[in-house]
């Protein structure tokens, strides 16, 4: 039964990671100038009927200077059940944000990304693309942004497949403070394959949060992806669920 319990939880971890990478949700969020940044390195082992281990690294930098911001993130996760992989996924993304209108209303956007998940059958997924972003309301309580953009991916899959596409990488983030403990976060994500527009990937993610303290907080997150054309034996649709406590120093 605990060993049940353990592979449903995986499994959700799993399912928390589709194939469209949410970077709206891991900008650092900081106004000041100069470099910001994070790096994680977990490791964990868990021997009951089976060996279970995990290791996952995360490095978020940010550099700011002037008009101009530089965003480098990267996620190395695995977890593994004896001989098989439940997650063992990848990637790194840069991204480029320049003010072109006082206030930082409207930001030229530029992104590369290097991307692997062998659950779900991706092999290599590498990209590039350019666009705006737009920040429709922007103040103390409520912040409301629109990305649109056009991409150029290549994407091969573990059977011998691959595949060529330019596709609208467009988005939509908002975020709230709701009363003085609680606060909204939801992130759309809208890619269509220009030329084919029954090709297409929708992606959302939205978190509630509410402070316990200055320091520790409690989030709900609900995450779905649906993507209009999977590699041959992954859903179409992946949904997850979790919570979790966060402490912030």
């Amino acid at each position: 039964m605990k060993f049940r319990l353990l592979i449903v939880s995986l499994l959700l971890v799993l399912f928390s990671y589709g194939q469209i990478i949410n970077v709206e949700n891991k900008r650092l969020g900081k106004s000041e100038e100069g470099w910001l940044g994070n790096v994680d390195f977990n490791f964990k082992y868990t021997q009951n009927t089976k060996s279970v281990w995990q290791v996952n690294n995360k490095i978020a930098l940010q550099y700011k200077k002037l008009k101009n911001t530089h965003l480098f993130i990267n996620d190395i996760s695995i977890i593994r059940s004896n001989t098989n992989n439940l997650v063992n996924f990848g990637y790194a993304h840069y991204r480029f944000n320049r003010a072109l209108v006082p206030g930082h209303k409207v930001k030229l956007e530029a992104f590369t990304q290097v991307q692997y998940n062998s659950v779900q059958k991706i092999k290599l997924r590498s990209l590039a693309g350019t666009g705006l972003r737009f920040k429709l309301i922007g103040n103390d309580t409520v912040n409301f942004n629109l990305g649109i953009s056009a991409m150029y991916e290549y994407e091969e899959i573990t059977t011998p497949e691959f595949n060529n596409a330019v596709r609208n990488s467009n988005y939509l983030s908002f975020n709230a403070k709701i009363l003085k403990q609680w606060s909204l976060k939801t992130i759309t994500y809208y890619q269509p394959s220009i030329g084919d527009f029954s090709d297409f990937r929708i992606s959302n993610q939205t978190s509630v949060s509410h402070n316990l303290t200055k320091q520790i907080s409690i989030l709900g997150t609900l995450s779905y992806l649906y993507d209009s054309n999977p590699p041959q034996g992954v859903p179409s649709d992946i949904y997850s669920a979790g919570m979790k406590v966060r402490y912030k120093f």
